[in-house]
């Protein structure tokens, strides 16, 4: 068994050292350097599923940019297939390797029988806190683009009765 560490809002997120899809180490805290990250994990496997996720924060990635943030994916893949993901989707992100779960597991998304929950979106702002978390219940139910938006936008979960319809 494992100690199960939540990553919850308004939480300082687990720092992390993984390879990306080039077999570079990326720490979490250095990749940021003080800027927001849209923090997406990502299932270890090339299916639709996976592509949609991955296409629309491609998609998305110059918004979020141009809100100040930058993305990173986190798969239970390995380096090969996160190269295969990023290569074929041609994502201007890296995916990040974590074939053993040590980080899904930190983050509190970890599943026995299919290694992830779901697909997952946490947002952290500058100092690394967790502002937006948002787990997928099935491998095509992914967050809303502009939850994340709004989320960069400084509306957070942070705030009772979040997110405000209107």
């Amino acid at each position: 068994m494992y100690e199960r560490l939540y990553a919850a809002v308004d939480t300082r997120a687990p720092e992390f050292t993984l390879m990306n899809e080039n077999g570079k180490n990326i720490s979490l805290d250095a990749f940021r350097k003080g800027k927001k990250l849209v923090l997406a994990f990502v299932r270890g496997v090339d299916d639709a599923h996976t592509g949609e996720q991955l296409d629309y924060l491609k998609d998305d990635y110059e918004r979020f940019t141009y809100h100040g943030a930058d993305v990173l994916a986190i798969s239970d893949g390995s380096i090969s297939l996160n190269k295969a993901l990023r290569d074929s989707h041609k994502l201007p992100f890296h995916i990040l390797s974590d074939p053993d779960c040590t980080v899904i597991k930190a983050y509190g998304l970890y599943n026995r029988y299919d290694k992830l929950i779901g697909p997952a979106i946490l947002v952290l702002n500058e100092a690394g806190v967790i502002l937006f978390r948002y787990e997928g219940k099935n491998p095509s139910d992914i967050a809303e683009e502009e939850e994340i938006i709004k989320v960069l936008e400084g509306d957070t979960q942070s705030r009772p009765g979040w997110p405000e319809k209107g």
